[in-house]
C-alpha cells in the first residue's frame, strides 16, 4: 500500500516538477532560519514553524528525487552569476570601496555555499543507485561528515569592525543585511544536513522507483509531436496529457476493482449460503460504503492531479485523509457487527464460546476502532501524541477518580464473565430483583423482570451482591409441601399413606429419583462434587413431619426431573392429585384449622364450686 502511494505522488511530482526548486527552496528557507532568529518568537510559534519546516524539506526532497536524471546532468548554474559578481568585487577592490567590496564577498561565499550544497545534492541522487538501502543510508553519513569537517565558517569580525566605522552608510546597511542572510544560510545548512539524514530511506525508494517504464513513458508521451499539440491547448488549465491518460488509467482500475470486489462478495455470500435478506443487508451496509470511499478516492485524485505537490495538495490530502480515516472505521465497525450477527448463532451451538464473552468481544473491538480512529486523526493533524499523553499522565488520576464508576463497572463485567456467575437467558435474583438476563455489557448488566420491565444493574454492583441463579440446574426443581391430616385419623391408615406416596414418587414419570441418569460432557480438574456444581438433584422425602395444632403433617419432599416452570407445574399438580387419591383410599381427610371446646359434666361444676368458696372463706 505504501509503495502505491509513494507511486502516485511520484507521478504528480513528475507532472508538475519546476525547471529548478533548489533556489528558490533555499531562499525561501533563509526567510524561515531569519525568523527563527529572532529571540521574541514563542516557544509555540517556533514549534509551529519548524512543524511547516519540516513539511518543506519532505516535499523538496520528494521533487527533487523525482526530477533524477534532470538535475544529476546539469552544471553548476551559479557560474555566470558568479563571474559577474567576481568583476565588481574586483572593481570595488581596486576602487578602494572596501564596505562594497566586503559585501561582494559575503554574496560570492553565498554562492559557493549554494553550488556546494547542490553539487551534494546531485551526488546524493547518484548514490540513490545503490541496490542497498543501508549501503545508500551510511554513504549519506560518511558524506555528510565529510562535509562539515571541510567546511571553513567565514570570518566576521573584519565585517563587523568595517561596519561600526561608517554605521549609517548605505553600503554598511547593506553589508549588515547580508550578514544576517549568512547568518541565515549557515543555519539552513545544518538543518538541511539534519532533513537530509531524516529523509535518506524515503529518498532511495524515491529515486529507485523513478527508473521504471513508467516516468520514461510519461516522458514520451509529453515530448511527442501529438503530446505537444494536445499540451498547447490544455496549458490553460495547469494540466497535460500525460496527466489525463494516467488520471483516466486510475479512475478505470478503481472502478474495475470495485466491479471485480462486488463480483467476488456475491459470490462468496451465495457460496456460504447466507440468507437473501442478509445479503440485501450486506450491500446496503457494506457494498455502497465501499462505493462511497472510493468515489471519495478518485475525488481526491483527481484535485491532487490538478493542483500537484504544493501546499494545496498537502492541505487537500489532509482533509481527505480524514475523511478517509472516519469511512473506514465506519466500514471496519459494519464488518465487525455483521459477522458477529451472521456467526453467533453456529458459535453458540457449537459452544465455542460464550454469546457473553462473544458480545463483550464486539464491543471491546468497537472501542478500539473509534479509538485508533481518533489517534489517526490526531496524528494527521499532526498534534504531538507524546505531549498529549505527559499531559493525560498528568491529569489521569483525576480523569480515573472522575471515571471510577465506569473502570469499576468494566472490571465488573470482566469478574463475572471470568466467574462464570450466570448467562444471557439465565434466571436469576439479585439485591431483591429477578429476571432473565437479556444482556451483560460493559457497563451493566440488562434483566427483564416477570412483569416484562426492563433494568439495568452495574456490574460493579452486580458483581458485590449475592445473586441466585435458578437456572443452573440440570436436573431437579424442588416440590416441597405439608400434608395436614385430621387428629381423627387411624395411625395405620397414616403409615399406609406414607409407603403409598413414597411408591408413586418413586414410580412417577416426571419426579427424579436414585434412578434417574443423566450424561455429562463437563470435566474439571477442581475438587468439587460434579452434580452439585451441575444442578442435580433426586432426593425424595415423604415423612410424617409433626403433631400441629390442628393437624397431623406429613412432608413430601421431591425433585421434578423438568426445571422448566411449565413442565414443573404440570408436574406438581399431577403429584397433588395423585396424593389426594391416596388419602382418600386410606380413608384420610384433609385437616383444617379448628378451635374445639371441652366442656366439663354439671357435678363436676359444682365441687369446683364449693372448693372456691371455701377457698375465698379462709
Amino acid at each position: 500500500m505504501k509503495k502505491i502511494v509513494i507511486l502516485f505522488l511520484l507521478i504528480f511530482s513528475f507532472l508538475y516538477a519546476s525547471n529548478d526548486i533548489f533556489d528558490q527552496f533555499v531562499d525561501q528557507q533563509i526567510k524561515i532560519e531569519s525568523k527563527l532568529l529572532d529571540h521574541n518568537l514563542t516557544k509555540k510559534e517556533r514549534k509551529k514553524i519548524r512543524k511547516k519546516q519540516d513539511q518543506d524539506y519532505q516535499i523538496f526532497f520528494f521533487d527533487f528525487a523525482t526530477d533524477k536524471k534532470n538535475y544529476t546532468d546539469r552544471n553548476n548554474t551559479y557560474s555566470r552569476d558568479v563571474g559577474k559578481l567576481q568583476i565588481q568585487y574586483n572593481y570595488n577592490l581596486r576602487r578602494g570601496r572596501k564596505l562594497a567590496a566586503m559585501r561582494d564577498e559575503i554574496k560570492l561565499y553565498e554562492y559557493r555555499i549554494k553550488g556546494k550544497m547542490k553539487n551534494f545534492l546531485q551526488k546524493v541522487l547518484l548514490q540513490t543507485e545503490s541496490k542497498s538501502k543501508k549501503y545508500f543510508e551510511d554513504k549519506i553519513n560518511d558524506m555528510i561528515a565529510n562535509s562539515f569537517a571541510r567546511y571553513m565558517p567565514l570570518r566576521k569580525d573584519k565585517f563587523f569592525k568595517a561596519i561600526q566605522k561608517k554605521p549609517d552608510s548605505t553600503v554598511s546597511q547593506e553589508l549588515q543585511k547580508e550578514l544576517r542572510k549568512l547568518d541565515a544560510l549557515e543555519n539552513v545548512i545544518s538543518t538541511f544536513s539534519a532533513q537530509l539524514i531524516e529523509n535518506s530511506s524515503n529518498i532511495y525508494d524515491w529515486g529507485k522507483i523513478t527508473r521504471s517504464r513508467l516516468f520514461a513513458l510519461i516522458d514520451k508521451i509529453n515530448k511527442s509531436p501529438f503530446g505537444k499539440k494536445l499540451n498547447s491547448f490544455f496549458s490553460y488549465f495547469n494540466i497535460d496529457i500525460a496527466q489525463i491518460i494516467i488520471l483516466s488509467s486510475i479512475i478505470l482500475l478503481i472502478l474495475m476493482i470495485n466491479m471485480i470486489a462486488k463480483f467476488l462478495i456475491v459470490r462468496l455470500l451465495h457460496y456460504r449460503k447466507v440468507d437473501e435478506e442478509d445479503i440485501d443487508y450486506i450491500h446496503n451496509n457494506i457494498t455502497k460504503l465501499i462505493y462511497i470511499i472510493t468515489s471519495i478516492l478518485i475525488i481526491h485524485l483527481s484535485l491532487v492531479f490538478y493542483f500537484g505537490m504544493d501546499t494545496k495538495s498537502i492541505i487537500i490530502s489532509r482533509f481527505f485523509g480524514v475523511i478517509y480515516v472516519v469511512l473506514i472505521a465506519l466500514l471496519l465497525y459494519r464488518i465487525t457487527n455483521t459477522v458477529a450477527y451472521l456467526k453467533i448463532e453456529k458459535l453458540q451451538k457449537n459452544m465455542i464460546l460464550k454469546k457473553e464473552v462473544f458480545n463483550l468481544l464486539i464491543k471491546v473491538i468497537n472501542s478500539l476502532i473509534i479509538i485508533a480512529s481518533i489517534i489517526i486523526i490526531l496524528i494527521i493533524f499532526g498534534v504531538d501524541l507524546t505531549a498529549l499523553l505527559s499531559g493525560l499522565g498528568i491529569g489521569g488520576f483525576a480523569v480515573a477518580f472522575a471515571a471510577k464508576d465506569s473502570i469499576a463497572n468494566i472490571f465488573g463485567s470482566v469478574s463475572i464473565l471470568l466467574g462464570d456467575l450466570f448467562e444471557q437467558g439465565d434466571w436469576i435474583e439479585a439485591g431483591g430483583i429477578d429476571g432473565t438476563v437479556v444482556e451483560i455489557g460493559l457497563r451493566a448488566t440488562t434483566l427483564r423482570t416477570f412483569d416484562n420491565a426492563l433494568i439495568s444493574i452495574p456490574n460493579f454492583k452486580l458483581a458485590n451482591e449475592e445473586i441466585k441463579n435458578w437456572s443452573r440446574r440440570t436436573i431437579g426443581r424442588r416440590i416441597k409441601m405439608h400434608i395436614g391430616v385430621t387428629y381423627e385419623s387411624d395411625f395405620n391408615d397414616i403409615k399406609q399413606a406414607i409407603l403409598d406416596i413414597r411408591q408413586m414418587l418413586k414410580e412417577h414419570y416426571g419426579i427424579a429419583g436414585s434412578g434417574t441418569k443423566y450424561v455429562s460432557r463437563y470435566r474439571s480438574s477442581r475438587l468439587l462434587s460434579a452434580e452439585d456444581f451441575k444442578g442435580i438433584k433426586r432426593t425424595s422425602l415423604v415423612y410424617m413431619d409433626e403433631f400441629a395444632d390442628s393437624s397431623i403433617n406429613i412432608l413430601v419432599y421431591c425433585f421434578s426431573k423438568s426445571v422448566v416452570w411449565a413442565e414443573w407445574l404440570e408436574v406438581k399438580e399431577d403429584v397433588m392429585f395423585k396424593i389426594a387419591e391416596i388419602l382418600k383410599k386410606n380413608h384420610l381427610e384433609f385437616a383444617y384449622p379448628a378451635l374445639v371446646i371441652h366442656q366439663a359434666s354439671g357435678e363436676e361444676s359444682c365441687d369446683n364450686d364449693t372448693d372456691t368458696r371455701k377457698g375465698g372463706k379462709l
